[in-house]
């Protein structure tokens, strides 16, 4: 499976008073790659609530291994597992680009809740259409 690229430059305001980027920007640069892919196939948040559902992140993993500076230029690359039950996990990989160096990687588990906030157990069909068809793009 391939990753979808996302690319962005460290900004002043994200970096902490010894220059590196502060570790809770990564979860927001890991949000910038998921929307990202996720716009392509109807599939951000707007578009869940649209259809009638949320999708919360009810888990989160995140690696750290090297820090990046500001104004580096950043590739988030975001992937998505092939769902085998009613969630959405999305795996990231954060790279410096001028070296490719892997910087952060992690995952979000999201679940679906419909309109009265009750779990979803199976994943509905408009959604599991625009799913296979994100696979498909990533299978590439």
């Amino acid at each position: 499976m391939k990753y979808h690229e996302t690319e962005i430059r460290v900004r002043f305001n994200e970096v902490d008073q010894w220059g590196m980027v502060w570790h809770g920007h990564y979860i927001s640069y890991f949000e910038m790659g998921r929307i990202d892919l996720a716009r392509r196939f109807g599939l951000t948040p707007t578009d869940f609530v649209k259809m009638g559902y949320t999708a919360p992140v009810i888990e989160l993993k995140c690696n750290y291994k090297e820090p990046a500076r500001n104004d580096e230029e950043l590739i988030i690359r975001t992937t998505l597992e092939r769902p085998t039950k009613a969630a959405l996990t999305f795996k990231y990989q954060i790279l410096r680009k001028k070296d490719k160096k892997l910087l952060v990687e992690g995952e979000t588990t999201q679940v679906l809740l419909d309109k009265k906030g009750e779990l979803v157990l199976i994943i509905p069909k408009e959604i599991k259409k625009r799913i296979n068809k994100l696979l498909a793009y990533l299978e590439k």
